[in-house]
This record gives structure tokens, C-alpha cells and sequence, in this order.
């Protein structure tokens, strides 16, 4: 009941890498999509087996693909690697393999039996949505719409994830979650990992973790890891039954305040996602102020703000965002330094002139 209450109260909302949570299940059989590029067939046409399942894994620089979520950073890189099932037997050419927790042995693509393979992304199909209707009142989980897309010439066993949206604002350039869905074609017969009909259902808006899902972020700081978050929807009261359940914590999409909690967990902190209101509880206030004409914040004795730190957080009555970079009149607190925010689109970076709140009295604020 903590995360319904809270959730109502939005952006002002209602938990290495969050753990995975349930057994993947890679079995889905789809039509083909109509705007996949024309494929190349790999496998032994003497073969004649069935396909009886696909699935996905990730591998993050030499490490071991696995059927995970994969995290990286931005200098490394993460391949995907198509997993080809024939009865107990895997076909795949990552060099090594782990699914289910497990090392597995896994005979080439080359023995698999004749397919066509067409790779696509699983992406939102909109910026922003609302757990709430339009009174703020009802909440239930807005399901998520995702949408196929693909990948023009990828057809092979294996693929350099790219996580740049097409279907929404791409403000990361190259940083932020996407994810991925394969489709085998074995004569007249369809067989894809899970996509965008393996929802989670009761509890979120999203997808399970059977969808392989890949989030590359700017660095280990703290901004670096809200990038994560990129390309994911806005979602006004966004919430889980618990933090390791949330929404955001499956990178499913946030508010504003739940995005920046999002970042602060990533780097270790112990602290429940929570709504704007619940900010000063998590964090120590460092200055307050109001914007001038001239685009300075003062505080209440006529004197500039500073500007803090990169990272530090900008609350105003009912939004928040993370201070990126200090623009404009260097040293003090203008509405031209960069802050990093969600609101009703995909976190992105603005001037806080352009946040939609730069007329509202600030904090400054820093996580304990």
C-alpha cells in the first residue's frame, strides 16, 4: 500500500546490475514480421531437426554471453548472440555460454539445422505514459506498448547491440536500454525469442527479462549511470510492490523523482524509491533560491546561488533533475547550467530554462 499512496503523488512517484528476477522463457512462435531485410540462410541444409526454440545472449567485452539483462559502459562492447535450440541440443557461436545460471556447451551455427535469422529491436512505442487517469486518481499499471522495429542487415548468428530508439527521441546517442528480439525461419515455420508479448502482467507495465534487454550508460559516475534510463518512457507514477520490483528498477521507464533515485541506487546507495515530497528525507539541503531577470537564482538574502556539483540534485515544487553542467554565469546557479531530466518524454538533458519549472523557488540538494 506504500507504493499505491506514493504513486499518487507522482513525479513526484510512489528497488552492478539490479537483480534479474524469474527463469527465462524463450519459446514464442510469431508470424514474420512484413519489414524485415531479406535474410541470409546459415546451418547444414542436410539437416533436417526442428528448431524448437531461440533465444538470445549477451556478452559484455570477452566476458561469457548469458540470457541476462547485460549492463555496460559506453567503452565496451556488448554482442549479441543467437542461441538456436534443437531439442537439448544449442547451437550458437559465442565463444562461451551461460543460461539459466548455467555453462553450457554449444555446437556452431554452422551444424545447426538450415535458417534464416531476422533481428529487430522491442521498443516503447511512446514517451510517456501515466499509471493514473487524467483526475491523478485510479492508479493501475499503464501497460507499456512496445513495438517490433528491424534491424536492417543483421541476418547473421551475431550482432553489435546498438540501443539508439526509432520510434521515440534518441537523446543519448548511443547510451541508454533496448531490447532485442530474434526470428528464426525454418521452411514454413516461425520461431522467435520472447518479444513483445511477453509482458510481465500483474504488478508493472513492462516486459519480463525472457526479452534479452541491454543498457549501456556514459561512465560509473552517478549522471553516467541515469543514463541508463534513456530512450525508456516518461511514466507518471511509476511504482512497484517493492524497490526490486519497481518499475524503474527493471528500466522499464520512471518519473521524475523515481529516475533520479534510479541513478543513486545504481551507485550503491541504499535508499527507497520515493516521490519529490520524499526527497529531503534521502538528501541534505544545500541552497535555495529563486530566479531573477537575469536568469540568476538568489537566495532569500539577495545573494547568487552557487552551482554545486555535477550530480547534485534541482528540486522544485513537485519535479526534480540532476545538475549536469554549469553554463552561462560560471560559478552560480542560472537557468542556463544543464540538468538532467524525465518529464513527459525520455530523460534528457536541457538547460533549466527549458525544464518547464525554471520560474519555481529551487533547492539544491545532495544525496546522504
Amino acid at each position: 500500500m506504500r507504493y499505491l499512496a506514493l504513486a499518487l503523488c507522482a513525479c513526484s512517484s510512489a528497488t552492478g546490475a539490479p537483480p534479474a528476477t524469474g527463469r527465462a522463457e524463450p519459446v514464442s512462435r510469431v508470424a514474420l514480421p512484413v519489414a524485415l531485410p531479406a535474410p541470409a540462410s546459415i546451418g547444414d541444409p542436410t539437416v533436417v531437426a526442428d528448431i524448437t526454440a531461440v533465444r538470445i545472449a549477451a556478452a559484455v567485452d570477452a566476458a561469457a554471453a548469458t540470457d541476462r539483462p547485460a549492463y555496460a559502459r559506453a567503452d565496451q562492447h556488448v554482442t549479441l548472440y543467437a542461441v538456436l535450440e534443437v531439442g537439448h541440443t544449442l547451437f550458437s557461436d559465442a565463444p562461451a555460454l551461460v543460461l539459466d545460471g548455467h555453462k553450457v556447451t554449444a555446437h556452431p551455427l554452422s551444424a545447426a539445422p538450415a535458417v534464416t535469422l531476422a533481428w529487430q529491436r522491442v521498443e516503447p512505442a511512446a514517451a510517456s505514459y501515466s499509471n493514473t487517469d487524467e483526475h491523478n486518481a485510479n492508479f493501475h499499471y499503464e501497460p507499456i506498448e512496445y513495438k517490433t522495429t528491424a534491424i536492417a542487415h543483421a541476418a547473421g548468428g551475431s550482432l553489435a547491440a546498438d540501443v539508439r530508439p526509432t520510434l521515440t527521441p534518441d537523446y543519448g546517442d548511443g547510451v541508454g536500454t533496448m531490447r532485442y528480439q530474434l526470428v528464426a525461419q525454418q521452411r514454413d515455420r516461425a520461431i522467435a525469442s520472447a518479444g513483445a508479448e511477453a509482458r510481465r502482467g500483474r504488478g508493472s507495465g513492462g516486459l519480463t527479462d525472457a526479452v534479452m534487454r541491454v543498457s549501456i550508460r556514459r561512465d560509473d559516475s552517478y549522471l553516467g549511470y541515469l543514463t541508463e534510463m534513456f530512450g525508456q518512457p516518461y511514466v507518471w507514477a511509476s511504482a512497484g510492490g517493492s524497490d526490486a520490483t519497481h518499475q524503474s528498477e527493471r528500466l522499464e521507464g520512471a518519473d521524475c523523482a523515481d529516475f533520479v533515485v534510479y541513478g543513486a541506487r545504481r551507485t550503491g546507495k541504499h535508499i527507497a524509491y520515493t516521490w519529490t515530497g520524499g526527497l529531503p528525507e534521502i538528501t541534505s539541503l544545500l541552497a535555495a533560491g529563486t530566479r531573477g531577470d537575469d536568469g540568476v537564482y538568489r537566495d532569500g538574502h539577495g545573494q547568487p546561488v552557487r552551482f554545486p556539483r555535477a550530480g547534485d540534485l534541482v528540486l522544485f515544487p513537485r519535479h526534480v533533475g540532476a545538475l549536469v553542467e554549469d553554463r552561462g554565469v560560471i560559478g552560480v546557479l542560472d537557468d542556463q547550467d544543464l540538468m538532467m531530466h524525465a518529464l513527459f518524454d525520455t530523460p534528457k538533458v536541457v538547460p533549466i530554462a527549458e525544464s518547464g519549472y525554471a520560474d519555481k523557488p529551487i533547492e539544491l540538494r545532495r544525496f546522504r
